[in-house]
């Protein structure tokens, strides 16, 4: 076919990338397409849309025409082309095309398909002095020749001439509104040719800007020691990964510095990843003052104009250094020296929805490795898997035991309470001793974390007549109170309901809240701390774009006394005046059906905690708990390698990672019963193959979500099963599945890694 436009003029992938994409559409069991879907900007995926355009020498004023056909040729002979959603708001119809081909078979329109990028770049205007008027002579001309009641265009004329002197030039929308003049000042002035307009792509990323952090860091001996360890190691050219393991507060980050710096005296890129928006912040702030301009940052709260940007300045190199979330490991890197992956631990590295379902911790692996590029993992609370495979030798371990400044651990404190309530000890939600060392912190002018992992006010109602829960409509799932909002919401689906007085089961007025959220936290710290500056940081007060950075300039800058929030607070974000650390709620992470639940409540108990004490000032955490004998709660002044081995031995004997890997299979529809037809024919294709391997079916934990009912099987394999064959084996059987299945509706999702 001929080629009608070229539409980029250099390719916007690098082949290691396109390596990179087909690797994970393999390992992952997805098509090669959604991997690109999920990789690359929206703004640079070019699309096709329909336009109208009148037929040439046309004489339309003397034909037979509807008023629809009318008013488009009119609108036509104002408006040459016109696209498809305008031809819709036109005729105010949804879908103007079988009327707008009927025309084009008359000979009134022709139809064709343009294809285009959404980017757009952003352009503004900008107001200079003209060439014609830059002496002093001709400029005292133009002055004079301004009308003595015409003081808005000699105010603006003079701001011109004085940004002139400075080499600069004036945006034109900002300074009108600056010196309250309207748009006709500025069109005189450019009418008597005194001076010129014109329109300037600008950098939208320039409107991000960073904390610039002075105070110079000095290294202790164990900082200094694993660094050069870790130097050597990079040296050497071996290709393992290095796991670094450091309790919180040791300066883990400091030594990501020292290594991006040699990377980038190579002349190197570095990807800096991080499991949370909310750790961007303050990371940026250090890494940029470090390093300046160089930097660029990427996150999902970035438009899609803003991404499609960075992704170009990766690939011209304007940006060495990129810090940002699992999405940023698809970005146009060509020459990587470095790959850092904070946090390796934590879960937001796994994508679930859509697909593909990659974990970017265990992708940074691979690419480093493809790439000949070393990678650091870097954690005080590892993965099992990451610290099984560091004991084993796969990877270099390196360890850091004490706080990078002058600081001990903090004092971590279990609080009982099933006493503090048959004592009538508390004060709201707050324990008796949570309460008192809330109360010092203040008095001393110090700041307060209260973690709890659940959102809204209350985790659901109930009703004190007939016991029923009010639950979604579309998902099998309790409603949560919302009292700011006044209204119940579903955390899956978006579903809201607005009754919140009446039981819809017997119509009693007695529905009581049950349960703690973040939102509830916040009102009792209200009432008990009249004078405490609170705000909260979860996903209901972070939705737009500047939230989370906002909140953390307060915090930072100790205009906020206590931050009450979720999981948000937890990973490292580091304020030196933070002294205390109160754990409203222990119990619902301890009690999660999940086989990783210990591990997943010892890394979050233990990252929260290091919150506190950062600084000189001594740190104190308190930990309310119905379960204050629980092994995780008691190991959590203990070193992380203790919890470790006292945690594998269930593991091993029940065949879970890290002695294993999983698949899990999942399958959706919203027929109940046809899914557990289905189910029962999925297993009889499957059993042959994993026999004793296979777990399941089983409905999800949560078992409809979206009107879809969702079951599921796990399949275990050991280390040395080929994963090859594996996939090979599960591609047929689903392949064969849908080639017998009486319907084509069952959606069938296979996750790798699943977390």
């Amino acid at each position: 076919k001929p080629i009608d436009e070229i539409l980029d003029e250099a390719p916007i992938l690098h082949e290691i990338q396109l390596q990179l994409f087909e690797w994970i559409a393999y390992y992952y069991m997805c098509t090669p397409g959604e991997v690109f879907k999920a990789a690359l900007p929206a703004g640079l995926k070019p699309e096709s849309s329909l336009r109208v355009e009148m037929m040439d020498d046309l004489d339309w004023e003397g034909l037979e025409l509807s008023d629809k056909e009318f008013e488009l040729l009119e609108a036509l002979s104002i408006q040459p082309v016109m696209n498809f959603n305008e031809v819709a708001k036109l005729w105010e119809i949804l879908n103007p095309s079988p009327r707008l081909k009927s025309m084009q078979a008359r000979g009134l329109v022709k139809l064709y398909q343009k294809v285009e990028t959404k980017y757009k770049p952003k352009y503004e205007k900008f107001l200079r002095l003209s060439e014609a008027y830059t002496s002093e002579e001709k400029l005292r001309e133009a002055f004079d020749s301004l009308a003595k009641n015409a003081t808005a265009q000699e105010n603006l004329l003079m701001r011109i001439v004085s940004e002139y002197y400075k080499g600069k030039t004036v945006p034109k929308s900002e300074t009108l509104k600056e010196l309250n003049i309207g748009s006709q000042v500025a069109k005189a002035l450019i009418k008597k040719g005194f001076i010129e307009e014109e329109e300037v792509q600008i950098d939208r990323l320039e409107l991000y800007g960073y904390k610039l952090h002075t105070k110079e860091i000095i290294y202790n001996e164990e900082q200094l020691r694993v660094l050069d360890e870790m130097r050597q190691h990079i040296a050497s050219g071996q290709s393992k990964p290095i796991l670094l393991h450091g309790i919180t507060g040791s300066g883990k980050t400091h030594l990501y510095i020292e290594l991006i710096k040699d990377a980038l005296a190579q002349g190197r890129q570095v990807l800096y990843l991080l499991p949370e928006i909310t750790l961007t912040k303050q990371i940026i702030d250090r890494v940029k003052s470090e390093l300046g301009e160089q930097v660029g940052i990427y996150h999902s709260r970035f438009n899609d104009n803003e991404r499609v940007e960075i992704y170009q300045k990766v690939r011209s190199r304007k940006y060495q250094v990129v810090i940002g979330v699992r999405s940023a490991i698809f970005l146009p890197f060509e020459n990587l020296g470095l790959i850092v992956v904070d946090e390796e631990h934590d879960h937001s590295f796994k994508q679930h929805e859509p697909a593909p379902r990659y974990n970017a911790r265990d992708l940074a692996i691979y690419y480093g490795q493809l790439v000949n590029c070393p990678v650091v993992l870097g954690s005080a609370t590892p993965s099992f898997e990451s610290y099984q495979n560091a004991l084993k030798g796969k990877y270099l371990l390196v360890e850091l035991h004490k706080r990078a400044v002058a600081a001990n651990p903090p004092e971590i404190e279990i609080v009982d309470m099933r006493i503090q309530r048959k004592k009538r000890s508390m004060h709201s939600i707050f324990s008796s001793y949570l309460y008192q060392r809330i109360d010092e912190v203040l008095k001393r002018g110090e700041q307060v974390i209260l973690f709890q992992n659940r959102r809204g006010y209350s985790p659901y109602l109930i009703c004190e007549t007939c016991g029923h829960v009010p639950e979604c409509v579309n998902c099998d799932i309790s409603l949560t109170y919302h009292k700011e909002k006044k209204h119940l919401r579903c955390h899956y689906c978006g579903h809201t309901d607005f009754n919140l007085n009446a039981c819809t089961q017997c119509g009693n007025y007695t529905l009581r809240r049950a349960g703690i959220g973040t939102e509830k936290i916040e009102e009792a710290v209200r009432e008990v701390f009249p004078e405490a500056r609170v705000e909260r940081m979860d996903l209901d007060t972070t939705r737009t774009k500047m939230a989370f950075q906002n909140i953390i300039n307060r915090f930072e800058n100790q205009q906020i006394d206590i931050l009450v929030g979720t999981q948000m607070v937890s990973k490292g974000l580091d304020f030196e005046n933070v002294t205390l650390v109160g754990v409203i709620n222990a119990d619902n992470l301890l009690t999660f059906p999940d086989f990783r639940a210990y591990e997943n409540a010892y890394q979050l108990l233990t990252q929260v905690s290091g919150r506190a004490g950062r600084s000189t000032k001594k740190g104190q955490v308190l930990i309310q708990s119905l379960m204050p004998d629980n092994v995780v709660l008691r190991s959590i002044e203990h070193p992380y390698s203790e919890f470790f081995h006292k945690e594998i031995p269930s593991r091993q004997q029940l065949g879970y990672p890290p002695y294993a890997r999983l698949i899990r299979i999942e399958f959706r529809h919203r027929d109940k019963s046809y899914i557990e037809q289905e189910a029962l024919r999925l297993l009889n294709l499957l059993k042959p193959y994993f026999g004793a391997n296979l777990l399941g079916p089983d409905y999800t934990l949560v078992a409809r979500v979206r009107n879809l009912y969702r079951m599921q099987f796990l399949i275990k394999l050991s280390k040395n099963t080929s994963t090859q064959k594996i996939r090979s084996v599960l591609d047929k059987l689903i392949k064969h599945y849908f080639e017998v299945a009486p319907q084509k509706t069952l959606r069938i999702i296979v996750d790798v890694d699943p977390v």
